[in-house]
């Protein structure tokens, strides 16, 4: 397993893939910054905020990156060659769920260096507990992770560099699609309140049903829909009805793909 990580870390500085790769968490940054800085303009910013902006995109760039550098190595013989020289099929399938899993996460660890550094000298200190913003980075790493497992599950499988980008890609745009189809379903109000503030303290004047709420069972599927998504996860993971729920799906999630892509790719044939 060392001498496949070693070749494989190797290989990844030399990646023009892997470089554009982090550079889109850079720009990502640098957007975000900018946008929110338009924002300030007309209300108050929380840090939190900031941090959390990239990971609802970069589904789509790991999708590409994964897809693209583990498809060059069944395009270039090399992982046959690896079979050939005695490295088992599972070690040369968790070296690439790791060589991703570590690119895919260098990425945002740059993207949230540059977004919380300016942001904590533009925007102040964070609006939540150390607790929430440590459950929230955790969710990020988990999602990326489960990306991570979901591409490389979809690239180890699939020989073909061409055919397992597009499936990538398209699985991202599905979820990105279900996402928003559920979403106003799972955020749907029960109640109609009529309140105001005073002193950041919310005053309900009046509560009552609201009669277009889809009822009590839709909202919980759509619900389950969205968490057992890394996108809807993503888009989510402010959402503090959430933030403690994550981890049990992500988990899930990342244990069956990695434990059915194991079997079938030690199954596979490689010409």
């Amino acid at each position: 397993m060392y001498k496949l990580l070693k070749a494989d870390f190797f290989r990844l500085k030399k990646d023009s893939i892997f470089w554009l790769f982090i550079c889109t968490g850079i720009i990502g940054a640098i957007y975000v910054l900018f946008s929110t800085f338009r924002s300030a303009e007309y209300t108050d910013i929380a840090l939190e905020n900031t941090i959390d902006g990239f990971i609802s995109f970069i589904g789509l760039f790991i999708a590409i990156f994964v897809s693209i550098f583990v498809g060059k190595e069944y395009s270039d013989g090399i992982i046959r060659n690896k079979i050939i020289v005695g490295h088992s099929k599972i070690s040369i399938y968790l070296s690439k769920l790791i060589t991703s899993i570590v690119a895919s996460i260098m990425c945002e660890l740059i993207y949230i260096i540059i977004v919380f550094t300016v942001g904590l000298l533009s925007f102040g200190k964070l609006q939540i507990s150390l607790e929430e913003f440590a459950m929230c980075m955790l969710n990020i790493f988990l999602i990326i992770i489960a990306y991570c497992s979901i591409y490389n599950f979809v690239a180890m499988i699939c020989s073909e560099i061409t055919v397992s980008t597009i499936i990538c890609i398209m699985i991202f745009i599905a979820m990105f699609i279900t996402e928003t189809g559920v979403s106003y379903i799972a955020h749907s109000d029960k109640y109609i309140t009529n309140s105001y503030y005073e002193n950041d303290v919310q005053y309900i004047i009046s509560q009552e049903l609201d009669p277009n709420y889809p009822g009590d069972e839709k909202v919980k599927f759509a619900q389950t829909i969205e968490l057992l998504m890394p996108e809807g996860q993503a888009y989510n993971i402010s959402d503090a009805d959430y933030l403690y729920r994550m981890p049990i799906y992500s988990i899930t999630e990342i244990l069956i793909f990695n434990i059915a892509g194991i079997y079938l790719f030690s199954k596979k044939e490689l010409k």
